[in-house]
């Protein structure tokens, strides 16, 4: 496994000011997210005699955020201490502190086979998942109308007790989520079980959307060539997460995941997936609902996880997205499944926090 460069000195109030979204924002996008984890991963390999962990604070849950991959936050036993500091840094960017679930709210960890996977069929199975999304209806918002995803998700999460210091890990149990986002991606509103004040809570985002924080109206700018597009997202990444190739596939999935993406741009980033070294193509892999498909995958050389794109079987359509540990890292097995997704719906909405085809009353 890939290490993590060790850093020379903990972020000051500056930088960290720099990779917390503003207060009320919705949870931080991939780019900051993945700052905040390279951190995290920093402290935890520091020794916890040089970093001060919080005092008499409760217990600190740590997930990820909302619209991103989900990355491994998980602390070492050694380094309980350093993992509290940064375990807090990463809650507050990805939705604020939080009441640790009850043992109903807790699954077992999934754990299945870990498949090889192979490039012989990926060029033909991307063809034909291509021609179905360049094939289906295009979503097309009326001015004022909102972009609606719903969803089945589970993530591996944890909590740490920062004044005792201990470690606590589980998987969440699948819940539903559903979100709205408004054409410019600055307004939303999202529901969550579990994770958000019931009936829901606002979503803003002072910032301009960009590859890994997409909006309805920015897909429409990117361009439809595959080549063209692929060289535009390793332009754009340059320098993030874990090298340009996995940082170029996990950009790829932030693009169509909670977003209502035009059939040809579709298409092209299918495509463009296919031309990333290292992806392969697997044979089965099942989203948060149970449907099993086939799916487009790429492994994690610096955490050991592997990202799966989960698509129909018979009609090629995108299913949802699966993370599974591959080889052994911060105590998780291989086989375990780490995050899983589903989409079940995407429609336009007339107004944040209303259903789909109903009026607003």
């Amino acid at each position: 496994m890939t290490s993590t460069p060790e850093r020379q000195q903990p972020l000051d109030d500056a930088e960290l000011r720099h990779l917390l979204p503003p207060a009320g924002a919705p949870a931080a996008p991939l780019g900051r997210q993945r700052q905040i984890e390279e951190f995290l991963m920093n402290e935890i390999t520091r020794t916890p005699e040089t970093t001060h962990a919080p005092t008499a604070a409760p217990a600190v849950p740590v997930r990820t955020g909302a619209r991103s991959r989900r990355r491994l936050l998980i602390a070492l036993p050694s380094a309980v201490a350093a993992f509290a500091l940064a375990a807090t840094v990463a809650v507050t960017t990805f939705g604020g502190p939080e009441k640790a679930p009850g043992q109903d709210e807790r699954v077992a960890a999934p754990v299945v086979q870990v498949s090889v996977g192979d490039t012989a069929g990926l060029a033909g199975a991307v063809e034909r998942i291509s021609l179905a999304a360049a094939a289906a209806p295009d979503l097309v918002l009326r001015p004022g109308q909102y972009v609606y995803i719903e969803s089945t998700v589970s993530h591996l999460t944890g909590s740490i007790d920062a004044g005792s210091g201990t470690p606590n890990v589980w998987v969440e149990k699948p819940h539903q989520r559903q979100v709205w986002h408004s054409a410019d991606g600055r307004t939303g509103w999202l529901t969550e079980e579990g994770k958000s004040p019931e009936g829901g809570k606002a979503l803003e985002s002072g910032t301009g959307a960009y590859l890994n924080a997409p909006s309805y109206d920015y897909l429409r700018t990117l361009p439809t060539d595959s080549q063209e597009l692929l060289q535009k997202i390793y332009a754009e990444t340059k320098g993030s997460g874990n090298g340009p190739d996995q940082e170029a596939f996990v950009t790829i999935a932030d693009l169509i995941r909670e977003q209502a993406v035009p059939g040809k741009l579709a298409a092209a980033l299918y495509q463009a997936a296919a031309r990333i070294p290292g992806v392969v193509l697997l044979d089965s892999a099942t989203d948060a609902a149970g449907r099993t498909g086939i799916a487009i995958a790429r492994t994690n050389a610096a955490t050991g996880s592997r990202d799966e794109v989960i698509f129909d079987r018979s009609s090629y359509a995108f299913l949802g997205e699966r993370s599974v540990q591959v080889t052994e890292a911060y105590g998780v097995k291989p086989g375990t499944v780490t995050a899983n997704t589903a989409v079940l719906k995407r429609a336009a909405a007339d107004a944040p926090g209303q259903q789909p085809g109903t009026t607003k009353a």
